[in-house]
């Protein structure tokens, strides 16, 4: 299936500036009679902007590419979402003080800490510059996450989990999954953690304007659906839907889509908890580079649960390799 295809059966596209290989004007004139919804990166994970902000580098290529591509497509009437990578960012965390560290003390390339209130409040004036400049439906906070099990290790960290623990500060992902108590205290930790930083960004947003926030949830059954998210990622949907009534689903980013009836039941069931709420929580699908079968499979699902926006890229992230290492525990 081509992009058209995607598109005309109800995919809605994300548009990162780097790999698109049209200009917003040759876009619009190709699929503007059929596109009703687009979404456009705006802060990639090198920590660059696709418009002029005052708090983060702007891309030397494509520095405008998000607020002229969003301004002509509302201009025509396409509806539009923006997509903020959240801690994943290559330029702050250049500054030891808030990269990401694993147990051991190895540092996390291209990772800040979700627990560092004064990232917190960058992301969120980035947000708020978006909100404020330009003319958006809606914005995905992605990537807000830790990466695996055995982070973050920082000196901040640290210093506060010894503290909610009452444990001495000089220890190991190994002493923590030793005690039970440990293990479920340190999760609710990164959980808060990711909460804090969503909710600070959240609200800066709505100071601006009350637009829609999506918050991400990754569903893999390489880190167990919805278990492995809270306990890996720190990602709970218990909180984040506290946090937002939108919670953004990315289906298997690390693993193969599901081909048989097996796959897809197991799915369905592991997911149950969500799609139980619909009604009272709103969601909606993301994939990267889905083929003709594992896009059927996923806009049906999305018809048949009711699910808003089936958000789907050309490609996989340039990251992607690294990234799956990292998040599946495989060595890198």
């Amino acid at each position: 299936m081509s992009v058209k295809d995607f598109i005309e059966k109800g995919g809605t596209i994300v548009i990162d500036p780097t790999e698109f290989t049209q200009t917003p004007d040759e876009f619009l004139l190709e699929y503007g009679n059929i596109v009703d919804t687009i979404c456009i990166m705006a802060k990639s994970e090198t920590g660059s902007t696709f418009f002029s902000s005052s708090n983060a580098p702007k891309d030397q290529r494509y520095g405008e590419v998000f607020s002229s591509f969003a301004q002509i497509a509302t201009d025509i009437g396409i509806r539009v979402y923006g997509l903020v990578q959240g801690n994943l960012d290559g330029f702050f965390s250049r500054d030891p003080n808030f990269q990401m560290y694993k147990s051991g003390g190895n540092p996390i390339i291209n990772y800040v800490c979700p627990n560092q209130e004064t990232y917190w409040a960058y992301l969120a004036e980035i947000c708020a510059e978006i909100v404020n400049r330009i003319p958006i439906e809606g914005i995905i906070l992605k990537d807000v996450v830790y990466p695996r099990e055995n982070t973050c290790f920082c000196e901040n960290c640290k210093r506060n989990f010894s503290s909610i623990a009452k444990i001495d500060r000089d220890f190991s992902f190994e002493q923590i999954r030793r005690n039970e108590a440990r293990v479920d205290l340190w999760n609710q930790s990164r959980v808060d953690a990711i909460r804090g930083l969503y909710s600070t960004v959240i609200n800066r947003i709505h100071q601006e304007r009350k637009i829609e926030v999506l918050t991400e949830l990754c569903i893999d059954p390489e880190i167990q659906f919805l278990q492995g998210a809270r306990a890996q990622l720190g990602q709970d949907i218990a909180s984040l839907s506290q946090i937002s009534s939108h919670v953004l689903l990315h289906f298997y980013p690390w693993s193969n889509y599901p081909t048989t009836q097996e796959e897809l039941d197991t799915l369905i069931t592991e997911i149950a908890p969500i799609t139980d709420r619909i009604g009272e929580l709103k969601t909606s699908f993301y994939m990267w580079q889905p083929d003709e079968m594992s896009f059927e499979i996923f806009n049906s699902l999305k018809e048949k649960i009711g699910s808003k926006f089936l958000f789907f890229t050309e490609n996989q992230p340039k990251s992607y390799l690294d990234r799956r290492s990292l998040h599946l525990d495989l060595g890198v």
